[in-house]
């Protein structure tokens, strides 16, 4: 495989990227960084930014004088490239949305939501979210199954494409091991949402049962609750650590490390995690939400579970405990699932979805 493959600069310069600050956390922000490295020549616009109402609203007002400056004066420009998620983000990309379509550009909407559903049934403005979507030339989705789901609300499915999260393949070899335990890594938000709650809980209740035969190591940004005293007041640290928000090398060594990777996470997309942890060749222990089912599949490279199934969450865990012949078998199955993912095949999707609009003289 190419080490750098590129967009080139002759569809590169006719893009110009809308997102979050490459500078937050999240899934959105590591598919930003990554098509960073592929583009012969990108350009970007913030629009957001984790810190408090004036920054925000200064992230925002700046994203919507310099998008609309650009547009008015580079001639270059064709597409906007707008990538979104629900609540407070979907009304801000609205904004760039019409502004691109006022220009007479070609809009990408690229929607990363894992909670677009619960934000749209709990909506009163349906109808005008729905009439948004549609006036997109296209709306990228991570997976199958929400491509079926925003045709199911009335986005023209004809003008809905699925097109794969980048992950880049493993740079770290895996670590020599000095113990016999499961090493079991959890990498996201710490939130009630990714469900690393519920897997402290079952540790807590199995406590006697799983002290001795692994070991978590947790890393993310704190959203819900104080990990540290969870971990702490339950007598976990002995096998349980948590590390942080970790990224680059520290990231790399983590997945070298572990055995398994779980997420029992309540609603996704196809988070990023899980594909990092397959290119690792690491079996999956995770939820059947949004796409994940469709790249993981129980008792081949991984185990699906119910979020919020406590039990189900200690099967699986011990199910590997119990089996660790299987690791490299499922590990190797991971690995082949997510190819499809690796850069190489992404930019050729995303550089076909370019192609196509700049054709279209509609």
């Amino acid at each position: 495989m190419t080490d750098r493959l590129i967009i080139p600069k002759k569809i590169a310069n006719k893009i110009l990227m809308i997102g979050v600050s490459k500078s937050t956390y999240g899934g959105m922000t590591a598919v930003l960084v990554s098509y960073e490295k592929y583009f012969e020549k990108s350009r970007f616009i913030p629009t957001w930014r984790l810190g408090n109402k004036f920054v925000k609203a200064f992230y925002a007002l700046q994203a919507v004088m310099r998008c609309f400056l650009l547009l008015l004066v580079d001639q270059r420009i064709k597409i906007l490239h707008i990538h979104g998620a629900a609540n407070a983000s979907f009304y801000r990309k609205r904004i760039f949305i019409k502004m691109g379509k006022f220009f007479r550009k070609k809009v990408i909407m690229h929607q990363h939501a894992a909670d677009f559903k619960e934000f749209f049934e709990n909506s009163h403005d349906k109808r005008n979210i729905v009439r948004t979507l549609n006036l997109c030339d296209t709306l990228i989705v991570l997976s199958q199954s929400w491509k079926k789901y925003f045709a199911s609300i009335g986005v023209s499915e004809a003008n809905i494409r699925v097109l794969n999260n980048m992950v880049t393949p493993p740079t770290a070899a895996p670590e020599q091991r000095s113990d016999d335990k499961l090493h079991l890594l959890f990498l996201g938000e710490i939130s009630n949402r990714k469900g690393i709650y519920d897997l402290l809980t079952m540790l807590k209740d199995n406590k006697e049962f799983f002290q001795n035969k692994l070991l978590l190591r947790i890393g993310g940004n704190a959203v819900d609750g104080d990990i540290h005293t969870f971990i702490n007041e339950n007598g976990l640290s002995r096998f349980v650590k948590y590390e942080g928000w970790v990224s680059g090398e520290k990231k790399a060594d983590c997945f070298a490390w572990a055995d398994v990777y779980i997420l029992p996470s309540y609603n996704e997309g196809l988070p990023v995690a899980i594909l990092e942890a397959m290119s690792y060749a690491r079996p999956v222990i995770s939820t059947n939400v949004g796409g994940i089912p469709e790249i993981v599949y129980s008792y081949e490279n991984g185990i699906l579970i119910e979020a919020g199934n406590l039990e189900q969450i200690k099967e699986a865990v011990q199910f590997f405990i119990d089996h660790p012949a299987l690791l490299p078998e499922y590990g190797k199955k991971c690995f082949e699932t997510v190819r499809p993912f690796f850069p190489e095949s992404v930019c050729k999707q995303l550089t076909s979805i370019y192609e196509d609009l700049l054709e279209d003289k509609t």
